[in-house]
């Protein structure tokens, strides 16, 4: 399908995308700003998830925010929006460590301990057609 010189991806082509990279933008709300911030991610079980320290990222999860979740490739000429809410992984135990062992491989050194999921609720993708 197309769009004004854009293919539109389907769902299951956004989720393989989504899951061949690490490195996406999330963006929320804070008061009457809206801002844009860079993290390393993972795609888990149909999830984003990343690794955060205290901060803006952490109080939007601790708010169950809605944001929005963004992935592209300029040279490759497409881009993913996930549009969804974002909930802190409290849960003590196995899921929260193995979470963060498999967010610890070639990620940024850090503090990090803190691990957020964005519960996709709409995905849309678009690649540029070739000229």
């Amino acid at each position: 399908m197309t769009s004004r010189g854009l293919d539109i991806l389907g769902y299951e082509e956004c989720l393989e995308l989504l899951g061949r990279n690490t490195f996406g933008r999330i963006g929320l709300k804070i008061a009457d700003d809206p801002i844009v911030l860079p993290v390393y991610y993972e795609l888990v079980d149909d999830e984003i998830v990343f690794r955060t320290d205290p901060g803006t990222k952490l109080i939007a999860a601790v708010l169950d925010a809605r944001v929005a979740f963004e992935v592209d490739s300029q040279d490759e000429g497409w881009s993913v929006l996930v549009i969804g809410r974002a909930h802190e992984v409290r849960a003590p135990g196995a899921d929260v460590e193995q979470l963060q062992e498999r967010l610890d491989r070639g990620w940024p050194a850090g503090e990090r301990d803190r691990v957020v999921r964005i519960e996709i609720e709409r995905v849309t993708g678009r690649r540029l057609q070739p000229r």
